[in-house]
C-alpha cells in the first residue's frame, strides 16, 4: 500500500519553512521552539529534551524543494530515534549565518549543526574546494561515492581536517548535478566559450580561462541579475531545478551539458563540543540521520531535476551537449591539475591517494558494463 501521507517533490509548497529572522528572534525571546522546528511527540515532555540544537542550512527556503523535505525529514528522523531527547530548530539560508560565515559559526557555537558544503570554507581548509569536486571527477551514482567515503579513507581525513577547527564533520551528502551552465549564446564546443564573460571558480574556472573565457565572480543568488545586465554570457552554478527555480530562461536561452559535477557533495557539521557533548548513542542517532539525509536527497532530486529540466524546455531553453572526445579531454586536463596540487596544502596528498585509487575502481567497475538508457 502506498504511503500517501508524504506529498510529492513535484507539490511541496504545503511544507513548513524553517523560521525566518523574525520568528527566530521572536520565538527565542518566548523561550519557544520556531515555526520550522519539528514539534516533539506528545508522549514526550519537556523536561525530556536534553539537547536542543540550532540547525543553521545554507540550502533551505531558497526555492528547492528537495532540500526543503530533506532536511523536515533530517529533523523528523532525529527527533524519533532520540525518542525526544534531541530537538533541532531548523533555520533558512542566511537566517543565523550567511553561507561564507557557516564554517566559523559552528565553530564558535553561534549554531550546533550545519547542512552546508565544504567549498564554502576552502578559505579556513583549502582542500575543502575538492572534497566538493574535483571537474569530471566520476562520482555518478550513490554507492560508488559512498565506498570511497566510507571504506577508502576518506570520511577519517575529512574529519581531521575539520576537527583541527572544533568541526566535527558528521557525514557527506550527494544532491545533484552541479555546476552546470547556462548561456546566452550557443556553445556546442569548448571553443565557444572563448571571448565570453563567465561564472566559474576553482579547476573549472582555469579550464575556462585555458578556453579563452574571462572569469568573473558573481555570488550565485546574483548570477540572473548579472546575466540579465550582461555582465556575464554564462555562468556555473546550480542544477536543472535551480536553474528553473530562478526563472533563468528568462535571460537564458542555452542549457550546456553535462555538468562537470555529476554528484554536488553537501554535507552535514556540527560544533565539537556540542557534539561531544550528546555522548555515543545519541551520536550514533545523528551519524545515521545524517546518512539517511543523503539518501533522502539524492533519491528526491531526481524527479526535482527531471522536472526542472522540463521547465527550461517547455520556457524556450535548448540543451546542448559538448562532444565526448572534448570532455575526455577536458576531464584529462582538470585531473592533472588536481595532481599538480600535491604538497600545495594540508590533506591534499592524502585526498589525490584517494581519489586515485577511486578512478581506478571506477575504471575497473563500470568498463565492461553498460548501464541501461
Amino acid at each position: 500500500m502506498s504511503d500517501t501521507s508524504k506529498p510529492p517533490i513535484s507539490d511541496l509548497a504545503g511544507v513548513k519553512r524553517a523560521v525566518d529572522r523574525r520568528t527566530a528572534l521572536r520565538t527565542a525571546a518566548a523561550g519557544m521552539v520556531g515555526a520550522g522546528a519539528l514539534a516533539a511527540p506528545n508522549v514526550v515532555r519537556a523536561s525530556d529534551v536534553e539537547h536542543r540544537l540550532k540547525l543553521q542550512s545554507n540550502f533551505t527556503g531558497i526555492g528547492i524543494a528537495a532540500q526543503d523535505e530533506a532536511t523536515r525529514r533530517f529533523i523528523e528522523n532525529v527527533n524519533k530515534m532520540s525518542g525526544g531527547r534531541i530537538e533541532i530548530q531548523n533555520f533558512d539560508a542566511e537566517v543565523l549565518l550567511g553561507i561564507g560565515e557557516t564554517f566559523s559559526g559552528i565553530s564558535l557555537g553561534i549554531a550546533d549543526l550545519s547542512i552546508t558544503a565544504s567549498i564554502y570554507h576552502r578559505g579556513t581548509v583549502p582542500v575543502g574546494e575538492f572534497l566538493w569536486s574535483v571537474p569530471f571527477f566520476p562520482n555518478t551514482n550513490v554507492e560508488f561515492f559512498e565506498h570511497v567515503y566510507e571504506n577508502m579513507g576518506l570520511k577519517e581525513m575529512w574529519r581531521e581536517a575539520y576537527a583541527e577547527h572544533g568541526v566535527m564533520h558528521v557525514g557527506q551528502n550527494c544532491s545533484d548535478e552541479w555546476g552546470s551552465m547556462v548561456s546566452t549564446v550557443p556553445v556546442r564546443s569548448f571553443s565557444d566559450y572563448s571571448g565570453l564573460k563567465v561564472r566559474a571558480f576553482g579547476i573549472w574556472a582555469d579550464w575556462m580561462v585555458k578556453q579563452g573565457a574571462s572569469v568573473v565572480t558573481v555570488p550565485g543568488g546574483e548570477v540572473y541579475t548579472a546575466i540579465q545586465t550582461r555582465l556575464l554570457d554564462a555562468a556555473a552554478f546550480g542544477g536543472p531545478d535551480t536553474w528553473a527555480g530562478f526563472k533563468i530562461y528568462e535571460v537564458c536561452d542555452y542549457y550546456i551539458n553535462p555538468s562537470p559535477c555529476p554528484y554536488d557533495v553537501t554535507e552535514t557539521i556540527m560544533n565539537m563540543d556540542k557534539w561531544n557533548e550528546l555522548g555515543e548513542d545519541l551520536q550514533q542517532i545523528l551519524l545515521t540521520a545524517a546518512r539517511c539525509y543523503n539518501l533522502d536527497i539524492t533519491a528526491m532530486t531526481m524527479e526535482a531535476d527531471g522536472n526542472g529540466r522540463k521547465i527550461l524546455e517547455d520556457n524556450g531553453m535548448e540543451t546542448l551537449i559538448i562532444p565526448d572526445e572534448e570532455l575526455r579531454e577536458a576531464s584529462d586536463w582538470c585531473y592533472e591539475q588536481f595532481n599538480a596540487k600535491a604538497g600545495s596544502m594540508p590533506y591534499i596528498d592524502r585526498m589525490i591517494d584517494i581519489y586515485g585509487r577511486a578512478r581506478e575502481m571506477h575504471a575497473r567497475y563500470y568498463g565492461p558494463k553498460q548501464l541501461p538508457i
